[in-house]
């Protein structure tokens, strides 16, 4: 019965000692796993925020070439600056 007992308890000890082997295995795997995956959204954040910063560029100049489009051809159709002129304030009407 003894040696029942001893060997059932050493039997358990390597199960216990292989079964934390494999834990921290699994945690070390998870951890890698984990940190590629946060360098990854890195990347893809500084991406997105690169590809938004270029559409705002891209969005600021295309406004401002309608800009230009537009005062020229209100130039060409004869309406001045419309700031030169002296409209009455609200408060005069």
């Amino acid at each position: 019965m003894e040696l029942l007992d001893a060997y059932q308890n050493k039997t358990k000890a390597q199960m216990e000692a292989q079964h934390e082997r494999e834990m921290q295995k699994l945690e070390q795997k998870a951890s890698l796993r984990r940190a590629h995956l946060e360098q990854k959204i890195e990347e893809e954040l500084a991406s997105l925020h690169k590809e938004r910063t270029e559409k705002i560029k891209h969005l600021f100049e295309r406004q401002e070439r309608e800009l230009d489009m537009f005062d020229m051809e209100s130039a060409r159709l004869g309406f001045g600056s419309l700031a030169s002129f002296d409209f009455p304030k609200d408060e005069d009407r």
